[in-house]
């Protein structure tokens, strides 16, 4: 019983060392510096804001309660199990997702290196951003 435990030890230990470099590599490799991101907000296919924005954010998420805390843009949202879950966006007002109507905000980027190797875009606080990245937010009705 006591070799079962020290196996079971082990393995713990060592699943939190991978995490932990997992982790490490990642802050490690993130681009702090400044770069030009273009954002675009689209709320029932009318564009409500378009522009580029100087950061040193490293992730999409940075990036956006940067805009909201600079108030280039008004943001809700609610920190789920995978991150950050936008509720509503907007520039003089917020548009909301409206469950009863199945209209959810969505992003996609056609440049960003891990939406590309991915095939999509993850999640907004895993979502690595780089100089020249362009971001489309939609709102919209899912069939």
């Amino acid at each position: 019983m006591k070799t079962k435990t020290k196996q079971i030890l082990v393995a713990v230990i060592a699943l939190v060392v991978v995490i932990a470099g997992i982790f490490g590599w990642r802050a490690m490799h993130a681009d702090h510096g400044e770069k030009d991101i273009t954002i675009q907000i689209v709320a029932d296919d009318k564009t409500i804001y378009n522009g580029t924005v100087d950061t040193d954010a490293a992730t999409l998420a940075e990036l956006l309660k940067e805009m909201e805390a600079d108030q280039e843009i008004k943001l809700t949202y609610t920190n789920s199990a995978y991150g950050m879950y936008i509720q509503g966006m907007g520039v003089d007002e917020i548009y909301s997702e409206n469950p009863a109507e199945n209209k959810y905000w969505t992003y996609s980027s056609e440049n960003n290196a891990q939406c590309a190797k991915a095939g999509f875009c993850d999640a907004a606080d895993n979502l690595m951003i780089a100089d020249g990245d362009a971001f489309v937010f939609t709102l919209a009705a899912f069939e």
